[in-house]
C-alpha cells in the first residue's frame, strides 16, 4: 500500500480542488479498495459497491471547487458513499416490493395471501423487534451507526472501545439480522433491510 499521511492528502486535496486531474487519480486509486469494501459491508454487490463509489469520485470532480471547505476528508467521503448507497438502495427495494405485489396480484385468484403481508412497515417493525434479541454491545454500535449515523470513530470514542471491535460488532449484527429477515420474508429481505439502514 502506498505511503500515505495527513498531510499528504491535505496537499493531493489542495490539487484536486486546482483542476490537477493526476492528483484526482492518486486520491481515486487510494480510496477506491476500502470504500469498496465498506458497500459490500452494505450490499454484498461487487457491481453495486463499483457503481456507488465512481459516481462519488464523479460527483468529486465535477464540484472538486467544494474540496477547499471540506476540513476532514475521509469523514466527508464515507458519509457520502453511505448516502448514494441507502438512496440506491431504497430505489432497489421500492422495485422488489412493487414486483412483489404485482406478483401476488397476478396469483390471488389462485392462492389465498400469505399471512404475513410484504410491507415496508411490517418489515421494519420485524427488524425493530430483531435488533433487541441481539447483544447489548451488537444492539449498541447497530443503531449508533444505523440511527445516529456515528462513524466507527465515533462510536469507539463514545462506547470506549476500539474502532476494529466497532466494526466486528456491526458486521456481526447485519449478518445475523440479514439471516433473520432473510428466513421469515425471502428473496427481497435484502433490499428492504437496506431501507432500515437509512432510518
Amino acid at each position: 500500500m502506498q505511503q500515505w499521511s495527513e498531510y499528504q492528502e491535505s496537499e493531493i486535496i489542495r490539487e484536486v480542488a486546482a483542476g490537477n486531474e493526476a492528483a484526482f487519480r492518486k486520491l481515486f486509486f487510494y480510496y477506491r479498495p476500502r470504500l469498496i469494501s465498506f458497500v459490500l459491508g452494505l450490499s454484498r454487490s461487487t457491481d453495486a459497491a463499483e457503481d456507488i463509489v465512481h459516481d462519488i469520485f464523479l460527483d468529486i470532480w465535477k464540484n472538486r471547487e467544494r474540496l477547499s471547505v471540506v476540513e476532514n476528508f475521509n469523514s466527508y467521503l464515507f458519509q457520502a458513499v453511505r448516502y448514494k448507497a441507502h438512496r440506491q438502495f431504497q430505489r432497489r427495494a421500492k422495485e422488489v416490493l412493487i414486483m412483489a405485489e404485482l406478483s401476488r396480484d397476478e396469483t390471488s385468484a389462485h392462492y389465498e395471501e400469505p399471512a404475513e403481508t410484504l410491507t415496508l412497515r411490517s418489515v421494519h417493525e420485524f427488524i425493530r423487534q430483531r435488533i433487541h434479541h441481539l447483544t447489548p454491545s451488537q444492539r449498541k454500535v447497530f443503531l449508533l451507526s444505523r440511527e445516529k449515523g456515528l462513524s466507527h470513530a465515533q462510536i469507539a470514542g463514545q462506547l470506549g472501545i476500539r474502532p476494529q471491535t466497532v466494526s466486528n460488532h456491526l458486521s456481526d449484527a447485519l449478518r445475523i439480522l440479514r439471516q433473520e429477515i432473510d428466513t421469515f420474508y425471502g428473496p427481497p429481505a435484502l433490499a428492504i433491510f437496506v431501507l432500515h439502514g437509512i432510518n
